[in-house]
């Protein structure tokens, strides 16, 4: 799923912003497990990646679970220090307040539309939404091979588009 994520944001072919410094960041297993506390640890690293690097950076985060707050503070401090965080909705249809850190009010929270700039069924919605950009059909770069690519639909896409607005 990653390398979906990081074609659709900095691809060479279907990247909205090709020429962007794709950096990664793995907080999940392979199975898409871990810990809130692990996600906060790849936020505070990106965070200082940024500074040692010192160029602009926008952390895109595709993942979430109920409940609000979990990563305020880590998405905070990355806002202090001039690090964007953009993240998913998510797809549960349902209110995005109700999640993190979809919540999390120093992040751009981004929900699905699909053909004809229509809700994408699947996509949260609420106040806590900031934008909407493409979330469903999306082709991009696939794992399996350098050549392979798969279209697929869900909230890891949409969070890669709004990208190319910042």
């Amino acid at each position: 799923m990653g390398t979906h994520v990081a074609s659709t944001a900095g691809g060479r072919a279907y990247g909205v912003a090709s020429g962007a410094t794709i950096v990664t960041v793995q907080v999940l297993s392979c199975g898409n497990t871990g810990s809130y506390a692990q996600v906060i640890a790849g936020i505070d690293w990106a965070v200082e990646d940024a500074a040692v690097r010192g160029l602009p950076a926008v952390i895109s985060m595709s993942l979430g679970g109920e409940g609000r707050g979990q990563f305020d503070s880590a998405i905070d401090a990355a806002y202090d220090a001039g690090v964007l965080t953009v993240v998913a909705a998510g797809n549960e249809n349902d209110d995005a307040c109700k999640y993190s850190p979809s919540s999390t009010p120093a992040a751009i929270t981004v929900g699905s539309i699909k053909q004809g700039d229509v809700k994408s069924s699947f996509s949260n919605h609420g106040a806590c939404v900031d934008i909407h950009a493409p979330g469903s059909l999306i082709r991009a770069a696939w794992a399996e091979s350098d050549k392979d690519v798969n279209t697929i639909s869900g909230l890891t896409r949409r969070a890669s588009f709004c990208l190319l607005f910042l």
